[in-house]
């Protein structure tokens, strides 16, 4: 009997060990865009957000959200970091890669181009609408 209970006691703490690493895995998880963000400076920040704010607008043409697309391809590709890829959505976007352009703008059309920023202030998502 008393062997049944130090077996049922190691099981337990080995149980309970499992369960708190999970847990700290799992904030971990959580605050890794806090600490992504948290890296760069104010000005660094700025500097990657000035890239996308300067196309944002109301009446927008086909062609500068064209080159919009094209220079999000090329963030998306050169920047490993989750962190600083940006999402598109909207009436033209990207492919499903995010590493090429899927439908494009017309030229002739006139187009609305809103940012998003994380709590970290940085632009993760441009929304294109008509």
């Amino acid at each position: 009997m008393e062997n049944a209970t130090k077996a049922l006691l190691i099981a337990a703490a080995i149980l309970i060990a499992i369960v708190l690493i999970s847990i700290g895995v799992y904030v971990l998880g959580i605050g890794q865009e806090a600490v992504k963000g948290a890296d760069m400076t104010q000005q660094e920040i700025t500097s990657f957000n000035s890239r996308w704010l300067a196309y944002e607008g109301t009446h927008v043409m086909g062609s500068k959200v064209n080159a919009l697309l094209q220079a999000v391809v090329a963030n998306n590709i050169s920047e490993g970091e989750d962190g600083k890829r940006i999402e598109v959505d909207g009436s033209v976007s990207l492919g499903v890669d995010d590493t090429a352009v899927g439908d494009k703008a017309n030229t002739g059309e006139s187009y609305s181009i809103e940012c998003e920023t994380n709590s970290a202030g940085l632009v993760t998502a441009i929304h294109i609408g008509q």
